[in-house]
């Protein structure tokens, strides 16, 4: 089963669910082929080569992994094979004493962490089915978003101020909802070689080689 097809016109390649080429608008064909799964599928429909493989390890129920390494082609929520499909995330992590500036001086906190945080690319694979579900839980929450921000103008308007304080509790809710349903997985740290992650499937962490700290 195709996971994803070329567009013969420009040459982009789309989702297996995309209907339509999402750069030229040409519609699939039975002569679309398929992208290599040994690629790196973002979500915008690009292939990138994949990165070097190796350096990665299990620690309970954390995921260790070098900077430059290249996680296994599955899913990272359920251990399905992804066939090339991957999520793109730039993670950043301090140390969590920074966030007593908050409290004191928000403007230093931001500075300091901006300065201090290490940063780390990883490609997550994720399933047809996870990677769907993903999607519709953000148009859900998107459309929370819109639903709260545009329901308190028509409510003052016409002096209904229950109605205008659920628009701002909906937007709110929208707000969590997005943060929530946006994050895959999460970043426990990140130094200058290695990136710890939790919320990994414990099937996909138990193919993993144990990590050794000495490394």
């Amino acid at each position: 089963m195709n996971t994803s097809w070329k567009c013969l016109t420009c040459g982009l390649v789309n989702f297996a669910s995309d209907a339509r080429c999402k750069r030229c608008g040409t519609e699939v064909v039975n002569s679309a082929v398929s992208a290599p799964s040994s690629g790196i599928m973002l979500e915008d429909g690009y292939v990138l080569p994949p990165p070097p493989s190796g350096g990665i390890w299990r620690d309970k129920k954390t995921l260790v992994m070098a900077k430059e390494a290249a996680l296994p082609d599955r899913c990272v929520k359920c251990n399905a094979p992804a066939n090339g499909l991957r999520l793109k995330r730039k993670f950043s992590w301090h140390h969590p004493i920074l966030y007593l500036f908050v409290f004191g001086a928000a403007l230093l906190y931001v500075i300091i962490a901006a300065v201090l945080s290490k940063r780390a690319t990883v490609y997550l694979g994720l399933c047809q089915e996870h990677f769907q579900r993903r999607r519709k839980h953000l148009a859900i929450g998107w459309l929370l978003l819109l639903l709260g921000l545009v329901t308190p103008i028509p409510a003052i308007a016409y002096d209904y101020p229950i109605f205008a304080l659920l628009g701002v509790i909906v937007f709110i809710f929208g707000v969590v909802w997005l943060v929530v349903v946006s994050r895959v997985v999460s970043v426990k740290r990140i130094d200058d070689r290695l990136v710890w992650l939790n919320g990994f499937n414990s099937n996909y962490l138990s193919q993993l080689p144990p990590w050794q700290a000495q490394y």
